[in-house]
């Protein structure tokens, strides 16, 4: 694992690890980079030119774009090409949040909004009608306090290992296990402490920045602990691993693992069909999986969550456990190569 001083010798001033390793692998390409303002940027050949922002990358459609963005959309879309995906409802309103239970929904539930990302307002593994209020409030606060959409998803549980795909066109080049934010007791201080030294190393200008980002102490941190009988002031024996949420985000202290030549190639295939349906040529693709050797890809083995119209690459290059992947340098060979498509639109600027 990179250490967080090492990262920083890679970025960029003003861009992001992940925008940076582009930039980088643009300029060891032999590729013309130039910035632009509202941290865009141009990479050219000797033939076209591309627009970038972050990872949202020319070859991605902007309608795509949108829509992947959207949870309830693309299950519809999933479902009807009979890709396992979660049980889900829609909310309008907290108030209507008994409706997930009096349907056709089974406990555990997750609740998130329709349209966040990084966990945000999320809660996962409820077990009973208390937590289901609290939970279903806590997602639409969020959503009228960052103006990020109207609806709210209850779905299912699924437990299973968190696997993250990226795809390249039709290629499978990385393949991640996330692993939910932990400390690992000394027998001396109390989970608060082990977190803020945690903390204290993975910072950045950038928020959700790092391959390991800072861990959040929030209700579900509360809630993940109260199930283990834990409180941010127990004390951990000298070893002891405490979980401290049940989603993997990186983006809330989660850890990486490259598992991309131990996943079977029946879930790379299936992740592949995903972004086909999805129409993005470059995305990352959530699956929860029980066992990731299996060939199986049906709802006893899988269960499919989301697109990512714009992955962070970061985590590919530099994962917690594992060799990590080149994924800045495979993404600018894909779409340097594919001129005579992306000349057509509206991402392309002609020299």
């Amino acid at each position: 694992m990179i250490s967080a001083q090492e990262l920083e010798k890679i970025r960029v001033p003003k861009f992001s690890i992940s925008t940076s390793l582009i930039i980088n692998a643009a300029k060891e390409k032999g590729l013309q980079f130039e910035p632009l303002p509202e941290r865009a940027f141009r990479i050219s050949d000797t033939k076209t030119s591309y627009y970038f922002k972050g990872t949202s990358f020319p070859c991605n459609g902007m309608v795509s774009s949108a829509l992947s963005c959207n949870k309830y959309f693309l299950r519809k879309m999933l479902k009807r090409h009979s890709v396992p995906v979660p049980k889900t409802i829609r909310l309008r309103y907290a108030s209507q949040w008994q409706r997930a239970i009096t349907g056709s929904l089974h406990f555990p539930l997750v609740v998130k909004p329709t349209s966040a990302s990084h966990a945000h307002g999320s809660s996962m593994n409820i077990i009973n009608e208390d937590e289901l209020r609290r939970a279903v409030r806590r997602a639409f606060d969020y959503m009228k306090k960052n103006k990020a959409g109207t609806r709210v998803l209850v779905e299912e549980y699924f437990a299973g290992e968190d696997l993250r795909f990226f795809v390249i066109g039709d290629q499978v080049v990385s393949v991640l296990q996330r692993e939910p934010a932990y400390i690992i007791g000394d027998g001396i201080n109390k989970v608060r402490k082990l977190i803020a030294n945690f903390n204290q190393e993975w910072q950045s200008p950038i928020k959700y920045d790092l391959p390991l980002c800072p861990i959040p102490i929030d209700t579900e941190t509360a809630r993940r602990l109260r199930r283990q009988g834990k409180t941010l002031n127990s004390v951990p024996k000298k070893g002891e691993k405490v979980t401290l949420r049940w989603n993997a985000n990186i983006s809330t202290g989660g850890r990486a693992i490259d598992v991309t030549d131990i996943v079977h190639p029946n879930l790379k295939k299936l992740a592949i069909q995903i972004a086909h349906i999805a129409k993005l040529e470059i995305t990352g693709v959530d699956i929860l999986c029980k066992d990731i050797t299996s060939e199986d890809t049906s709802s006893k083995n899988v269960c499919v969550l989301e697109t990512n119209d714009s992955p962070g690459i970061d985590i590919h290059h530099f994962p917690f456990i594992g060799k990590g992947e080149n994924i800045s340098g495979m993404i600018l060979d894909y779409i340097f190569k594919k001129d005579t498509v992306l000349a057509e639109t509206d991402s392309t600027v002609q020299l």
